[in-house]
């Protein structure tokens, strides 16, 4: 496998990202919009892929479809990239809603992570979250973490029982994850350390039956239990029956709440775009305020608040935005298990 630190990716056009000029849809009753004002100048919610490796091949999961693209290539965030959107988010640290580790593989694999930890809590940006799928974990990496301290770790289960763990996480071992998982309660718990534990079940048909028993057992563990939805990343994993009909559709909140920038510093507005079709910038060339204040965002968001997504040519063929609730945000969940609401 080739791993590269080079970034081949640019920024879309404004012809590759908006298609031409479709009816206005309904829009579905509720309150759009940022939530706060200094939100209009910096996302609250910042996504960071440090890597698009993954051990694991899981069906529910866009990666083993995209790791067989003649274009992929095995690539880890270079930490000057790290750095740099560190820098420019410590002047907002206090006022993100999250700082997550997640999206296109799994962090742990990146061998300057925990280096990179280290410098986002030093740097004083907070809440910090790492969703982690806990395989590479030991007693050493999961003291690193405990000891920054990062603030949340959730851990991706997806399953109660072993059988059913491994027909969906591909490559996962359930009894060394598990075992893992109860580790890190435990260290924790001795280290005395503030961090905060989640673990996570995506209600799929192959599991779907255990998650009531996922959540009484777990729950007996970790500070909190997440049942997440089944999303089919643009089209590209077949999760049709998640989905309702005959709904009205509401403004993607991802335009006023996040970005997720990709191992290469790109900036893509939309956190299921796998394929990296939607970059609107680099944090190497611009600042990420500078990005998120721009004609292409105003742009974006326009069309979602006035009911035109289909302008859009990624939202056109989104049926993702059913699981992107205004009120059910990650950042719900963050604030729940740290306590503030």
């Amino acid at each position: 496998m080739k791993y590269s630190n080079d970034s081949d990716s640019k920024s879309a056009s404004s012809a590759e990202i908006f298609g031409p000029s479709t009816p206005q849809e309904p829009i579905a009753p509720g309150e759009y919009g940022f939530v706060s004002p200094e939100h209009q100048q910096f996302p609250p919610i910042l996504v960071i892929a440090v890597t698009n490796v993954c051990d694991m091949a899981c069906i529910h999961c866009a990666h083993p479809v995209i790791k067989k693209d003649a274009d992929y290539r095995a690539t880890f965030m270079k930490p000057e990239v790290h750095s740099r959107i560190v820098e420019e988010t410590r002047a907002y640290g206090d006022k993100l809603w999250v700082w997550r580790y997640a999206a296109d593989g799994e962090s742990m694999l990146n061998p300057h992570f925990l280096d990179m930890l280290d410098e986002t809590v030093q740097a004083g940006i907070g809440p910090v979250d790492l969703t982690t799928n806990a395989m590479s974990l030991d007693d050493t990496k999961m003291r690193r973490l405990l000891e920054a301290p990062i603030d949340v770790i959730d851990v991706s289960l997806d399953a109660f029982t072993k059988a059913s763990y491994e027909k969906i996480r591909i490559r996962g071992k359930f009894d060394v994850v598990t075992a893992n998982l109860r580790r890190l309660v435990e260290l924790r718990d001795e280290l005395g350390s503030p961090t905060k534990i989640m673990t996570s079940i995506i209600e799929q048909k192959e599991a779907r039956d255990e998650v009531e028993q996922f959540k009484a057992y777990w729950g007996q563990y970790v500070d909190e239990v997440l049942v997440r939805g089944l999303n089919t990343d643009l089209g590209i994993v077949n999760a049709a029956e998640t989905y309702f009909e005959d709904i009205e559709r509401w403004p993607c909140p991802q335009f006023w709440k996040r970005v997720t920038i990709n191992q290469h510093g790109d900036v893509r507005f939309c956190v299921e775009d796998w394929r990296n079709t939607g970059i609107v910038g680099n944090v190497m060339d611009q600042s990420i305020a500078e990005i998120w204040t721009s004609d292409i965002y105003a742009k974006l968001r326009d069309k979602h608040a006035t009911g035109s997504w289909c302008d859009v040519s990624m939202c056109a063929k989104c049926m993702d935005w059913q699981h992107m609730r205004w009120d059910h945000g990650f950042e719900k969940a963050i604030n729940k298990v740290m306590g503030k609401e």
